[in-house]
């Protein structure tokens, strides 16, 4: 049987003005309540697109409240996934999708993440690499690892397509051996931190107790975690897997295999941006793929569906 999953983007690229077609729309409450708990303008910072990655604080709690309100109307419109999955913060906006927090409890730990990982991995870089296995890349970093200093290989996004990080000089040294050994082309994230890797270590114990702080309940809809992409139904267990991400790669490569292997052939990606539907393409070339940024295009996937 054909499947659908909701698919939620991470901390990647944010389309400039991607708040402003929820602010005048009555599905943009939840924008104004996070607003209202965080004491900052959510619609304000994704107003100023890729410059808001600058600041992880506010960066992950305006694109999880984002992804959160395509959910929430996505499903009061009668969409309903079978599945879904999140690219690293991404998965948080999945685990509410899947029913296993509510969006405020998802917000605060959205909120907590972020401060962490500032404090524990903040002097971190990010780079994609273009053109290499994930296998080369590996093997690259442990080279960099035993002669400059902390690099690892963060993300799996895509065949040819993975991320580094870690420390500045040993990320830029892993890249210049990433172009010699045939990389087509390295990328700097403009986001600030060593995320991913052990250089977050010091965020797992607190970060740990503030889940164990929250309620979270038993899922209604299976999530593909990025830890391992592992099919979660208990919300404690997803939980775990959260804590793992930390200091941790996304495998989200694995995730979308998984997500096929179960019989997804139709995602839709929720959230601002367009970052995964590349990504899936690559994984997945039979997949079917669609957005849903604004109120406007979340309706209009829910007309096509009904039609």
């Amino acid at each position: 049987m054909e499947k659908i999953a909701f698919t939620f983007p991470g901390q990647g690229r944010i389309a400039k003005n991607s708040g402003a077609p929820w602010a005048d729309d009555p599905a943009g409450w939840p924008f104004v309540r996070a607003s209202e708990i965080l004491g900052w303008d959510v619609i304000e910072v994704l107003e100023s697109g890729d410059a808001a990655l600058s600041d992880t604080r506010k960066a992950q709690p305006s694109i999880y409240v984002h992804s959160a309100a395509c959910n929430m109307l996505a499903r009061e419109e009668g969409l309903r996934p079978d599945l879904v999955a999140g690219h690293s913060l991404g998965e948080y906006a999945a685990l509410f999708a899947a029913g296993g927090v509510s969006f405020e409890q998802g917000l605060e730990l959205v909120v907590r993440r972020a401060e962490l990982a500032h404090q524990a991995g903040g002097t971190g870089v990010m780079r994609v690499v273009l053109g290499l296995p994930d296998k080369t890349v590996g093997q690259l970093c442990r080279t960099v690892r035993r002669q400059v200093g902390k690099v690892f290989l963060a993300n799996s996004n895509a065949p040819g397509q993975v991320v580094i990080s870690g420390e500045s000089e040993a990320v830029e040294e892993t890249a210049r051996l990433a172009l010699a050994a045939g990389a087509k082309r390295v990328l700097a994230l403009p986001i600030g931190g060593g995320f991913h890797t052990p250089l977050m270590n010091a965020a797992k114990r607190p970060f740990k107790e503030a889940l164990d702080r929250i309620d979270l309940t038993r899922l209604e809809v299976p999530l593909v975690s990025n830890a391992k992409a592992r099919v979660v139904r208990s919300g404690r267990q997803a939980g775990r897997l959260l804590a793992r991400q930390l200091t941790n790669p996304v495998h989200w490569t694995s995730c979308v295999e998984r997500l096929r292997e179960l019989g997804t052939t139709s995602y839709v990606e929720l959230g601002p941006g367009k970052v995964l539907e590349g990504l899936i393409r690559r994984i997945d070339p039979r997949a079917v793929v669609a957005i849903a940024a604004t109120p406007d295009e979340v309706r209009a996937l829910a007309e096509s569906a009904r039609a």
